[in-house]
């Protein structure tokens, strides 16, 4: 009996799409319903029957074969952190091999459960993260969050964890939602739709949020101005700001509610703060190129504030990651390094500095900026990939 390319349990651990499973199926019952039109002795239908199973899984294990990946790394090369939290002073991008991002918020913790070729598990201890699952990828990716688990398909939602309650946004794509506390015990999300799963019975049950209707102007009544029982201005539920919802981490919602061309409207007269939130708005709600204008006006105009570097370093890392402005990405994270950078993010900067260089065909400032991060840093957690940036 020929030997199968691989271990059974290394295959059946590989995603299956719904598709492979029906054209199997449909082709077993084709073969099937043929022997039987033929045959007039169940014994051989049977036989075939079986046959033809044993060659299609045979097949199908045989054609995966070529395809074995190797666990999912940064993109820079260097191996996925164990356990990944985000930075104190703003989020944390971390681009991975495959094309997919996961985006920490600060204080949120993430740590991995499982990752090869087939499978990237982890488990959302605390905190608010981004994650945008490149499609059609060989992997199937799932995350703990304590009261459910979410199972995804390509796409880009955000997960949020506090003590007593999870939330699930999906902006794009679809995603399973499974746990006890989840209506049914599994909800399917899609785009546009938010899920919170809490801890108390009697909260659950309300779990899904509706978006808030368009607010709509009506005609005064004149009986309603007579009756003292009649719902005023002052009983209407005020609508949350965007500032309360950036600040609960719903970028999406905040996004809406400042309405079209609403970041560069308040980015025109904001202090430090709102013009860091407009930016954080504007890049986690999937709009990076509207982040820059926040920005630029708190390094420009607020260079003497600490948080200014900080402003500089994420420019720079939306200049490079989502808007392929390699050259100019260089020049923030030059200016990030000037304005004082916080010691964390330092190694970071450095390394992306030859990053960015190298991207941009800087080749000389590419080897000088490797020079630097080698001195500083001989042993470097970013080394091989300065190497690799310098070198290609």
């Amino acid at each position: 009996m020929s030997q199968l390319p691989r271990p059974v349990s290394e295959a059946l651990r590989e995603p299956v799409t719904e598709q492979s499973i029906h054209r199997m199926w449909r082709g077993v019952a084709a073969r099937r319903a043929s022997v039987r039109a033929r045959s007039q002795r169940p014994v051989w239908a049977a036989a075939a029957f079986a046959a033809v199973a044993i060659a299609l899984v045979a097949f199908w294990f045989s054609a995966r074969g070529d395809s074995k990946v190797g666990p999912l790394r940064l993109a820079s090369g260097d191996e996925v952190e164990q356990v990944l939290v985000g930075s104190s002073g703003e989020p944390r991008s971390v681009p991975l091999s495959d094309g997919s991002r996961l985006t920490l918020s600060p204080g949120a913790r993430l740590t991995q459960l499982e990752n090869t070729g087939q499978v990237f598990s982890a488990l959302l201890d605390t905190g608010h993260v981004e994650v945008m699952v490149q499609p059609g990828g060989p992997r199937q990716w799932s995350f703990e969050c304590g009261l459910a688990t979410v199972e995804v398909v390509g796409t880009h939602f955000t997960l949020e964890r506090a003590p007593e309650r999870v939330r699930v946004e999906v902006f794009e794509g679809i995603v399973l939602v499974r746990g006890e506390r989840v209506p049914n015990r599994v909800r399917r999300l899609v785009s546009g739709d938010v899920l919170e799963i809490h801890a108390s019975a009697a909260e659950a049950a309300a779990s899904i949020i509706e978006p808030p209707p368009s607010a709509s102007v009506s005609e005064p009544s004149t009986e309603s101005s007579s009756d003292p029982k009649a719902p005023t201005a002052a009983d209407t539920p005020k609508a949350p700001s965007w500032r309360d919802l950036a600040r609960r981490g719903a970028y999406a919602d905040a996004y809406r509610s400042l309405g079209e061309r609403g970041i560069a409207q308040e980015a025109a007269r904001s202090d430090v703060d709102d013009l860091l939130a407009l930016a954080d708005v504007a890049r986690l709600s999937g709009h990076p190129a509207e982040a820059v204008a926040p920005l630029r006006r708190v390094i420009n105009e607020h260079a003497g504030d600490g948080r200014a570097a900080v402003a500089a370093f994420t420019l720079a890392r939306i200049q490079l990651d989502s808007l392929g402005q390699a050259g100019g990405a260089a020049q923030s994270f030059s200016q990030a390094l000037a304005l004082g950078l916080p010691a964390p993010l330092v190694e970071d900067a450095r390394a992306r500095l030859v990053e960015a260089h190298s991207r941009a065909g800087n080749r000389d400032a590419a080897r000088a900026a490797a020079d630097e991060y080698n001195k500083l840093y001989p042993a470097g957690r970013h080394a091989n990939a300065v190497r690799r940036w310098v070198s290609d």
